[in-house]
Formats: C-alpha cells, structure tokens, sequence
C-alpha cells in the first residue's frame, strides 16, 4: 500500500494538536508518504479548547501503533490510561482527542471512529463516500430532525463533539468499529480543519485535476486555509490497497 501522508498546524497556533499514524510512525508536522505491507492509517485530532490537546493526540497515537489488534477492550484501556493522566497535571485536565482510522493486518481491514475526524472511500478513483459518523451535537440534531435545513446552515457549534478519547468522563469514549473483509479503493482520511471548509464537491474537483498526489494534499490545505481555517489541518492517501 502506497500513502501520503500531510499535517500542519492552524494559523497563530502554537502547535500542531493533530497527529497522524502511518504503521508505527507519529507525524506531528509536514509531510510523510512511502509504502508499507499492512499496518495502521488514523488521525488524532486533539480537542481544541480543552487542555492538553496536543499530548491527548500524542498519548493516543502513540499507544495505538503498539497494539497488534484493534478490539473496543484495547482502546477502552488506553482511553482510562489517558483519563488516569489527565488527573497528573491541572493542566491536563479534561484533555481529549478525537480518533479515525483504518488497520490493515493479517488479511482482515478494521475500520473504527471515535470524534468528528472522517474516513472516506474514493469509489471510482473520484467520488468520495464518507464511511465514519461524525460524533457530534450538529449531526445528532440533523440526524434526528431537530434542526431544520434553515437552522443546520446557522448552526454555530459544528465542532462539539459528543464522544472523543478522554474529556474527563469514562463515558465519553464511544467508539465505533467496523471489519471489513476488503476495500477495493483508495482511501482518504481528514481531521476537521479541511472537512468543516471544504464540500465533497469541491475535494473531488481536486482529485480530478491533480490526482491522488501530494499536490493534490497540498491544493486541499490550501483551499481550505483561503476559506477561513484557521484549524490544524491533517490529510491521509492511501493508495493501491
């Protein structure tokens, strides 16, 4: 499997609070692409807002490469190694991180979510389908018609999340996990910061003109900054899986 991988941090930030793992490798900034048999693809985008984001993502990203497989009881215990860190430190209180990714070992390909970062399939090499639920107050209220079509445009807390890796409550950790026997396409992963401004429309406009290159990565960064993000922005290609 090919991939490219591309992380940068928002504008007037200190640092990046997004982390992206690639088999057993942790990027926190720049870029990162090569081939691998198998391993991980996932994203961690810590909870802006909330202390500690950065080392929530880090912590997490870090303990997931070292898991064999990808169980619920696997992640539940990390997610209470990072509630137990979070209570070291006041300045660790209530950090959280978001996390989407894909494992691909021993022939079998798991899929699994927890936050707001997304998982798509390019179907065809050029139409996006997005195959994680975004765990969030917005799509809970339009999933649920709470919100009419008029309001949902409005909607000004887009990015609270209503499940995420720590965030101070054990019961917050509501992951979703999928296995798949294979996926006959590319995949793309992103954190928020280019899904909240930029439409599947658009990404496909992208891919078309400039394929699935680390250009085209580059284009979607940008696109999304000239549209008003000022987020940590992370973006993962898998290819010829």
């Amino acid at each position: 499997m090919n991939f490219i991988a591309m992380t940068q941090k928002g504008i007037n930030k200190k640092e990046n609070e997004d982390r992206i793992v690639v088999g057993k490798s942790v990027l926190s900034g720049g870029t990162l692409s090569g081939e691998m048999e198998s391993g991980l693809l996932a994203i961690a985008d810590g909870v802006g807002g909330n202390n500690g984001g950065a080392v929530a993502s880090h912590f997490i990203a870090n303990k997931i490469c070292t898991l064999p497989d990808i169980t619920v009881d696997a992640l539940r215990k990390i997610n209470e190694e990072l509630l137990a860190l979070s209570m070291e430190r006041p300045e660790y209180n209530g950090m959280a991180t978001t996390l989407s990714g894909m494992l691909f070992a021993h022939g079998n390909i798991c899929l699994f979510s927890v936050g707001n970062t997304r998982v798509y399939f390019l179907q065809g090499g050029k139409y996006l389908k997005q195959v994680t639920t975004d765990d969030t107050t917005w799509n809970y209220l339009c999933e649920t018609l709470k919100l009419s079509a008029e309001e949902a445009a409005g909607f000004d807390r887009k990015n609270e999340i209503t499940a995420c890796f720590g965030g101070g409550r054990a019961d917050l950790f509501k992951i979703e996990l999928t296995n798949l026997e294979s996926v006959a396409c590319p995949v793309m992963l992103t954190s928020d910061g280019i899904h909240d401004y930029l439409s599947i429309d658009q990404i496909e406009d992208i891919i078309g003109e400039y394929g699935l290159t680390e250009t085209a990565c580059g284009e979607m960064i940008s696109r999304a900054r000239t549209s008003g993000s000022l987020d940590d922005i992370s973006i993962v290609l898998g290819l010829n899986l």
